[in-house]
Parts: C-alpha cells; structure tokens; sequence
C-alpha cells in the first residue's frame, strides 16, 4: 500500500459514535500508540478515499480543548504539533444530532486553529427517539463547513465520505480568533483558566442563537426509556444494589469462563515443554528453553484469557451506556479519598486481575487521579491469590473450628481480602496529600442513550487490549522469567553437583520399596534448588524473614513467587513432597516439621496467617510491576509501589507472628 499524503484526524465529544467511525472505516488496519509526556493511547488507521490513501486518527473524545485532564492534552498536542506529533491536514468534527448545543463549545474552540474542516451529524436515530430535528443546511452556512449525515453503526451514509475530504475549509464559526493557537498553546503548557469561564459563557451566547435557528424540539415529548431506566439504575439506594449485582456477576463470569481456556493454555504450554524436553538432547540449551522460555511464554499467554474476557464485559458495559452510570453512582464514595467514579472499575477489576484492571484506568483523565488508582490496584486481593490463601488457611484453621454459624476458615479468607481494602484508603490519602496537584478534578457525565452494544467495537477494544498486553508487558515478563530460571538452575562453583552428589550417597542404601524414584527426584529438585543461586538468596535473606516467622524454604518461594504469586504453592509442592502438587499433602510434611532446637512446629497458626497478611499487600507478581512500568513511562512508580507495600507487607506481618506465637 501507498504511503498516505493525507493526515485526518476525527475530532468530537465523547459518545458521538466517533470510534465506531473509526473502526468501521479502518477496520483492523489500525495501531495504538502511547504518546510521549502521557499515559493516553491515541489510535491510528488507514483507508482510501476517491482513490486517495490517508492516515485516519481517532483523537480521545472532549468537551473543551481548555482543559487539565491527560484526554485534552493529547488533542492539543495532535491539533498544535506539539512534541514531534504531526499536525492533521484536516479534521471531521463529529456531531451528536441529539446534543449539537453541547458539540458547538468544543467546534467553536477547534475552528479558530486554521485547520480546514468538513461535519459528519451522527445519532440521528438517538435525535429522532427524542423528537428531536437538526436542519444540517441551516447549520452548515452557519458554521461555514460541509456537513454530511453518517449513521457508523449501520454504516448507512459512508459512501458520503469518499469525497468529502475535498470540501473541507476553514470553518466561519470563529468567537475568538486572534492568537488563537498561541493562546492554546499558552493553555498547555500553563494550565491557567484565568479568563476560560467568562470565555465559555460568551461562546454559549453565541452558541445557543445558533442551536435556536437550526435544532427544533418536539417539548411534549413523554419521558424516554432511557429516563424510566435511570430511575433505577441510578437510584442512589438501588443503583448501588444493581451496581454491586452487575459486578458480582461480571467477575464470576471472569472466574468462570476464563478458568478452562487459561487450564488449557497452562496444561499445552507444560505438555509442549515436556515433548520438546524428550526431544532435545539434555543440557542447558534443553534447560533453558523447557524451564526458562517456555513457561515464560506461557505465563503471559496463560493471563490473556482473563484479560480479554473482563475486557470484554466492560466494553458490553461501554457500549450499552451503563458504565457512565456506574461511575455516577459510585463518584461520591471515591471522592472521599480523593479519586473520582472512573476509578471504581478498575479497583474492582483487581479482585480478578490487576493487570487488565490497571489498563483499564486510562479512562480516567486527570493524570494524579489515574496514577492513585494505578497504584492502589494490587491491593485488591486477585484471583492469583486464592491458590495461597486456600493452603495457608487450611495450614492454619483446623476444619471444625467455627466462629458461631461461620466456618473460621472462610472468615480469615476474607479478612485478607478486606484487609487490603483498608489499606488502599490510607494509601489513596497519602498520595493525595503528597501530591503537588491539589485540584479535584472535574467529573463531567454525559448520561447516553442506553442502547445495543456493537460488538465489533467491542471485539476491538478486546483484541487491542489484549494485544498490548502480549506485545508491551509480555517482554519484560519473559526476560524476568529467564532471569529467575537462571537464578534457580545455577548455582555458585560447583555447589549444585556436590548436593546431588549427598544426596545419592544418603539415599543409595536406603529400600526401594521405602524410598522410590519418585523421593530421589524430589530429593534431588530441592537439594539443587538449595544450592542454586536462588537458594542462596532465600539463605540470604533469611534473617530479614526470621522475625515473621519464614525459615529459607519460604524465602526461595517469595522469590520465586515474584513470577505469579501462585508458584508459591508449586514451589511448596516441591520443598515439601509433594510431587503432585495436592494441598493436603502439603499441609500435612508442613505440619510435621519441627524447630530443631526448639521442638515447636515451625510452620504453625501464626505462620500461615503471617504470610497470608505478607501476600495480601506484598507486590509479589512481576506482571503488574511490567505493566505499570508501561502505562506510568518510567520505572519510578512500580518501584515505590514495590517498596511501599514490601514495608507494609513485613510490618503487619511481623506484627501478627509476634502477636500469634
């Protein structure tokens, strides 16, 4: 294909139906990319028009170019050509036909850059349920700009387009022209508002002449479904019950779904390693590829199925209008603590994944606000999680011990979880109060229309998730991953070949019918994995774990627990006998070991519950630490996030073994 001659850019107010557009037009021939100086993605496509290739850009949907949030910024810097960003040759301004009052602020600021222009009216069948009539010539001498009618959802109207980049001019409907780009210029790298509010309000003086010649409106109009639904939906008592439902089941449907093909992906990534382990000759190649590489491939690929599912649902959500509510309903709460509604799903998407959920927050403008969100997302207990709790609690908790009609055992597994709910409310505080940017921002809803979702957009937004997620933090999450086995397969000198050596001499006199091959391979993993690299380090920093209770058995599964916190319990499995990786069995060799000066159990009550506390805020998964790295552009964040909750994680840890034992 050609290199495009021509740079559009798409530009309207959120829920236009302007990345609809943009993916009918371009389908998968896009790319996002990451913008310097901030964490928005803007999304890049091609296509041909009347024989011509272009360069289509969805800018992020906004209400004013005069703004503070991280969307407005992306649009000046694409409109200006600030920070090497190219400027368009043209822009299609989207138009809401059941909102052209509240799309005319953003035009009138856009049209006195000097930037041709052409109109595309939108959500006519949203305009026509509200009785509502746009008069699109009327509209068009007003402004000073061609206006087509274009329905992205059906499609209906596209071939109005292929010539319409032709008739783009200068548009006419300019309030306050001079020095206009200077004066946004000035904006960006300010932020001042001075003189902005007494602006909009002369601009709405003009604005609203202009929607009084063109929009006519049927005022007998009985209520909407739309308005009939929002009684419910964002009932301050009831919407929060529905809120709460429509989660619940949101994330069980990610348990659930996402459960077997994850099993799948983990059980083809192990059967691939083990074929290729029997093929290829034995040595540090074979090593390499079967315990470095590939379970490294596959702990990135293994997460992709919960991703694109909980992404999924939240596009069903997006697309239906319901999101918008959710974040209404829930902002009063979040502001207390100093975020706003567009983080509440992101935190709760924690509770399945933090990965996705932490990519999820770039719906969230203010900068301050989304990087809060960021950072306090780990502390919702994810569903990597669960496997640890489930053997620490079982470890801890007899079966029959019961706090009245409750099960003690289910009353610990959630206060782990809650323990890090109140954790993140001090943490949120903290950082607000720590932050030079004192300003609450600004939350501006525009409740849409309920409607369909579409799900090529939906399928879009899922695959585009998912794909940044293989291609950005899956790098780093394998080169982590060859680091850790390198760390558990070496050893210093040769310390690994002495230990094997021991360990055949201690056991070659010992009854086959006692001791199986099965026990010698045991024997073996955890006599190398002792003397490797990584049992160095867990010797290492045993005496900063002492005092919670960790001998250096559990110091080599912290470390190498920083891969997914669920190879803790593999890496029990094997310290502790257990080849088949049952809890039970676990549990049981766990509970036998004594202190040898002592005599006292050394994994006990006040150990499980210890590391149950040290896992709940610890930072223990690489995956989360790449991929904050990626969406904060820099190392500075995942590493106080790591050493904030690493402290946090030891106190209460501490505190608790000491109370406990």
């Amino acid at each position: 294909m050609p290199e495009p001659k021509l740079h559009i850019a798409l530009l309207g107010n959120p829920n236009c139906g302007k990345s609809t557009l943009f993916n009918r037009l371009t389908g998968l021939r896009q790319k996002t990319s990451n913008l310097p100086g901030t964490t928005v993605d803007k999304k890049t496509g091609r296509l041909t028009l009347d024989g011509q290739t272009c360069t289509l850009e969805d800018l992020p949907g906004i209400y004013s170019l005069y703004s503070k949030a991280a969307d407005e910024k992306v649009v000046i810097k694409s409109l200006l050509g600030i920070d090497n960003q190219q400027r368009p040759d043209l822009v299609f301004f989207l138009f809401d036909a059941s909102n052209i009052r509240r799309n005319l602020l953003l035009f009138s600021q856009f049209a006195e850059l000097g930037i041709p222009c052409a109109g595309i009216i939108t959500m006519n069948d949203t305009a026509d349920r509200r009785k509502i009539k746009v008069d699109s010539t009327r509209l068009s001498q007003e402004l000073g700009i061609p206006l087509v009618t274009i329905n992205p959802r059906t499609g209906e109207g596209l071939s109005l387009l292929q010539d319409l980049h032709q008739k783009a001019v200068l548009p006419t409907f300019t309030i306050f022209p001079e020095n206009a780009g200077d004066k946004l210029f000035s904006f960006y790298k300010s932020g001042s508002l001075r003189q902005i509010s007494t602006e909009t309000l002369h601009r709405y003086s003009k604005i609203d002449k202009v929607v009084q010649e063109c929009v006519a409106r049927d005022l007998g109009l009985a209520k909407s479904l739309t308005s009939q639904l929002d009684k419910l939906f964002t009932h301050k008592i009831w919407g929060l019950f529905l809120f709460a439902f429509i989660m619940l089941t949101l994330f069980q449907g990610v348990f659930t779904l996402a459960e077997y093909p994850m099993t799948w992906l983990e059980n083809g990534f192990i059967y691939f390693a083990d074929q290729l382990n029997q093929v290829l000759p034995d040595g540090q190649l074979n090593s390499l590829i079967t315990e470095g590489l590939i379970p490294g491939i596959g702990g990135v690929i293994t997460f992709v199925p919960q991703i694109a599912i909980l992404f999924f649902f939240i596009g069903l959500l997006e697309d239906s209008g319901y999101m918008v509510r959710a974040s209404f309903i829930s902002d009063k709460l979040m502001r207390r603590i100093g975020l706003n509604g567009r983080s509440v799903i992101p935190l709760l998407g924690g509770f399945a994944c933090a990965i996705p959920s932490i990519m999820a927050t770039r719906t969230i403008r203010s900068y301050r606000e989304r990087v809060i969100t960021m950072f306090i997302i780990p502390l919702m207990s994810c569903s990597a999680r669960l496997p640890v709790y489930s053997l620490l609690v079982t470890l801890a908790i007899p079966a029959d011990q019961g706090l009245g009609p409750f099960d003690l055992r289910s009353l610990i597994m959630t206060g782990a979880y809650f323990a890090g709910i109140l954790v993140a409310i001090p943490v949120a505080l903290l950082l607000n109060a720590l932050s030079k940017d004192k300003n609450q921002s600004e939350f501006i809803l525009e409740m849409p229309a309920y409607q369909w979702p579409r799900f090529q957009n939906v399928g879009l937004q899922m695959w585009q998730k998912s794909a940044s997620f293989v291609t950005s933090a899956g790098k780093i999450i394998v080169v982590i991953s060859l680091v850790l086995w390198w760390l558990s397969s070496h050893g210093p000198g040769n310390a690994m070949e002495m230990a094997e050596t021991e360990v055949y001499r201690t056991t070659s006199n010992l009854p086959e019918g006692l001791y199986t091959k099965v026990d010698r391979k045991i024997d073996l993993a955890e006599a190398r994995l002792e003397a490797s690299y990584a049992g160095h380090l867990g010797k290492f920093i045993e005496p900063a774990i002492q005092p919670l209770g960790y001998d250096w058995k559990t110091g080599i599964a912290l470390i190498t627990s920083f891969a997914a916190r669920e190879v803790f319990v593999g890496t029990m499995s094997t310290l502790f006998r257990s080849p088949d990786g049952d809890e039970a069995g676990i549990r049981a060799t766990m509970l036998k070991a004594k202190d040898a000066e002592t005599g006292k159990p050394l994994y006990g009550t006040a150990y499980a519950i210890s590391l149950m506390a040290f896992y709940a805020f610890a930072l223990q998964c690489m995956s989360t630490l790449a991929v904050m790295k990626r969406e904060t552009n820099g190392w500075k964040w995942p590493l106080v996030q790591f050493f904030l909750y690493l402290g946090i994680a030891w106190l209460s840890a501490f505190a608790l073994f000491q109370i406990l034992s």
